[in-house]
């Protein structure tokens, strides 16, 4: 069965907006679950004397970098996606 040049681009459209949609929710999911996990490690690390005074600092950089680097994952997708609509 042969498409129009318009049902094409509405598929493909609809498969970068499934695909950016799955990649920012993915990236929203493994960004909670990091942090979760690396604040098992920095909760660890609060309770020893020794490691309390750098433990909430290196906590706020971690924290900061890795939701700047899954935030931008999400931020890319949602672009790619509004690239596919315009070009499409």
């Amino acid at each position: 069965m042969k498409y129009r040049k318009s049902k094409q681009a509405d598929w493909w459209f609809g498969v970068t907006d499934i695909l950016a949609t799955g990649v920012a929710h993915g990236a929203d999911k493994v960004e909670r679950v990091h942090l979760s996990i690396a604040d098992e490690t920095f909760d660890i690390l609060q309770g020893i004397p020794v490691t309390r005074p750098f433990s909430e600092t290196t906590r706020f950089i971690h924290h900061n970098i890795a939701r700047l680097s899954y935030r931008s994952v999400a931020g890319v997708s949602a672009g790619v996606s509004a690239f596919a609509r315009r070009l499409l």
